[in-house]
């Protein structure tokens, strides 16, 4: 399995997103509708948000519909009179997120990733057969020392960044893809992956010069948008009107300059990855299909915007949280 950061190449003022480019893998058909799914994931927030340290997170099951896990039987209870779905585990999201937290001491060795499971109500540590032996052997010695709150799984190949030379850009340096269009301070601009805009140079068809950049540690940066058209639409049509937060389970769409439109589900969330180029943290990984020039495209669940494309290869994509990067950037939708 070979993890990587993908290139991107904004294709068109406007649009979200470049179309695809040939033919396009058969795409994951949702069980719930996007609209079911996008109210049910903030009730179901805001439920384990009340029962605090009682509650292990929440994920949507294979059929779409939220669930509530909790640590007793009470908690449970008080899920059910919520009306939602509920499941007792041993984990608290407070423990499984300061183990990943403690986890992240480790950062830095190449090739080697962890997350939260949600729906197993674990820690999850993937070591590549391409990670440094020392550095594998702490990675696997410091994940056992927290015995079944963590599980360990393995890979082949490398976690790498490699941007497609020769392309989009006005120094020709990459291609990428355009991920949001949005506000800030009143001004249009494009919302794509940090790796992209840390080339600087004027991004066209736009026309625009990148305004803030940040990677590695998060993965997000702005392109001014001069052009004076900027909807917040994808370019499949799709109008983006709120911003989520990516949840395990949830059926999500990627719109990029080289595969164009695919589908899948969120598989692992607060994923911290060791690129070769540095530490990428609170990523989310999914089952989506993706390649070079990707990178930056969006992710989205209906009319909500999930996050930015960040890499990852044929069977798993990371994405960076919109919800973070609207934050960090004080960013609002046109």
């Amino acid at each position: 399995m070979h993890r990587r950061l993908a290139g991107l190449a904004i294709l068109g003022v406007g649009v979200l997103a470049a179309a695809g480019i040939g033919s396009t893998p058969a795409q994951a058909a949702p069980p719930l509708s996007a609209a079911v799914q996008a109210a049910a994931v903030p009730q179901a927030n805001t439920v384990a948000h009340r029962l605090g340290s009682r509650s292990g997170g929440v994920y949507l099951d294979r059929n779409g519909h939220a669930v509530v896990t909790v640590t007793s039987a009470a908690a449970a209870r008080t899920v059910r009179a919520a009306g939602l779905r509920s499941r007792v585990v041993h984990y608290s999201a407070a423990s499984l997120t300061s183990t990943k937290n403690r986890l992240d001491r480790l950062a830095g060795v190449p090739d080697t990733a962890w997350g939260i499971d949600t729906a197993r109500n674990q820690v999850v540590v993937t070591i590549s057969d391409s990670a440094p032996k020392a550095g594998a052997a702490r990675v696997l010695a410091a994940a056992r020392r927290y015995g079944s709150e963590v599980r360990v799984e393995h890979s082949t190949g490398h976690f790498s960044t490699y941007v497609r030379g020769g392309d989009a850009i006005q120094n020709d340096q990459a291609r990428c893809s355009d991920g949001f269009n949005v506000r800030r301070n009143g001004r249009l601009m494009v919302l794509t992956a940090g790796h992209c805009t840390n080339l600087g140079g004027t991004w066209y068809p736009m026309g625009g010069q990148v305004v803030a950049s940040y990677s590695p540690g998060a993965d997000e940066g702005l392109i001014d948008n001069p052009s004076g058209s900027g909807p917040s639409q994808v370019n499949t049509g799709q109008t983006i009107s709120y911003i989520g937060q990516p949840t395990q389970g949830e059926y999500v769409v990627k719109s990029g300059s080289t595969t164009g439109v695919t589908s899948g589900s969120i598989e692992a969330v607060d994923q911290t990855v060791n690129f070769d180029v540095g530490v990428i943290y609170h990523l989310f990984a999914t089952n989506v299909y993706s390649d070079h020039g990707d990178s930056g495209g969006p992710g989205y669940n209906g009319s909500t915007a999930l996050g930015t494309l960040t890499g990852g290869d044929t069977q798993t994509t990371f994405f960076y949280p919109a919800w973070r990067e609207f934050n960090d950037y004080g960013l609002t939708l046109p």
